[in-house]
């Protein structure tokens, strides 16, 4: 830990002896510890990175966040020009690591978490503060780099599948659809990384963090990322229990159908932008343990496929993938 680092707690803190642990969790450019005061409470550093543009937007999505009543982190200090921000102690129970207990005991996280990114979802965009800057929302452009993401780190690189012309024409007129139906939603604010990881469970309440990459986008894409969430195993019963239970939260003017459709096709395109991830992370980032999600993540993908009745190609090639990844180590 740095003199700079070192001086910016003493001056929060209003103390000289402190210890730090080092957090070691997520895929970002962002460093974390723990703060420990000789007698007293922890705290949480974080060290963002000037690279990735949106770390720099956290602390006022924060700021909106809590001034909206969604739990998030509280901010003890802030400052932007070093990018240090100090920050409550959420403790390290999240719904990642409550994912062995018995559904009965996980449910109600569950609920109130939708419950809770609900409200988000809800708060209409031409009602959003000027001043909050988020990066930029899903257009084709994003979309088309999410499927190209996909198939680049995670079809060439981690399955090496070679693709056929024929498959790839019929992929590339199938997302084309996809990316059309997509955007027939109305568009929404969305958390964008809405997973077991980033819902910390603090005074039996879960408490979201890892928003920077809020922006304008589907919410189905946020409720993919949690119900078909590759570090948490699901039942057909738990997943169709959560389905149901955001769509008599939200009250849309269509049947219970109709939504769990567009379900299964916003699971698909957060599943493909997950994939990808994995492969990048463990292959280009030498950060091998985002490999181990890929099985259940590939398995997900089938599921979403199967179900949303539109994405047969991409079926098909989710599936060629789950059979060469069983026939080879990652």
């Amino acid at each position: 830990m740095n003199k700079e680092i070192r001086k910016f707690l003493n001056d929060h803190l209003s103390v000289v002896d402190f210890q730090y642990d080092p957090i070691k969790k997520g895929g970002s450019d962002r460093n974390f510890y723990r703060v420990r005061l000789p007698h007293g409470p922890t705290f949480i550093f974080m060290q963002y990175g000037a690279d990735v543009e949106e770390n720099a937007y956290w602390a006022e999505i924060n700021r909106f966040m809590t001034e909206i009543g969604i739990p998030v982190p509280v901010i003890i200090a802030y400052d932007y020009r070093q990018r240090f921000l100090l920050l409550e102690d959420l403790g390290d129970i999240d719904l990642y690591s409550l994912r062995t207990l018995p559904w009965y005991k996980r449910r109600h996280y569950y609920l109130r978490a939708l419950s809770e990114i609900h409200r988000l979802h809800r708060i209409p965009p031409a009602d959003l503060p000027a001043h909050l800057k988020l990066t930029k929302g899903y257009d084709r452009s994003l979309y088309v780099w999410e499927h190209n993401y996909f198939k680049e780190n995670f079809v060439e690189a981690v399955c090496t599948l070679d693709l056929s012309d024929s498959l790839m024409r019929g992929w590339a007129e199938e997302s084309d659809g996809l990316i059309g139906r997509l955007q027939k939603n109305q568009p929404c604010l969305i958390h964008r990384d809405f997973q077991s990881q980033n819902i910390m469970i603090k005074n039996d309440r879960p408490v979201f963090i890892d928003f920077q990459g809020m922006r304008l986008g589907n919410l189905f894409y946020d409720l993919g990322s949690l119900i078909c969430d590759p570090y948490v195993m699901f039942s057909h019963d738990e997943r169709n229990e959560l389905i149901s239970f955001y769509y008599r939260i939200m009250e849309p003017n269509y049947s219970l159908d109709q939504f769990t459709d567009h379900f299964w096709e916003g699971a698909a395109q957060r599943l493909m932008q997950a994939l990808g991830a994995y492969g990048f992370l463990g292959l280009k980032k030498n950060k091998p343990d985002f490999l181990t999600h890929i099985p259940t993540g590939i398995k997900n993908l089938v599921t979403a496929t199967s179900n949303a009745e539109t994405l047969p190609v991409l079926n098909e090639l989710a599936r060629n993938c789950m059979n060469k990844l069983s026939s080879k180590p990652i």
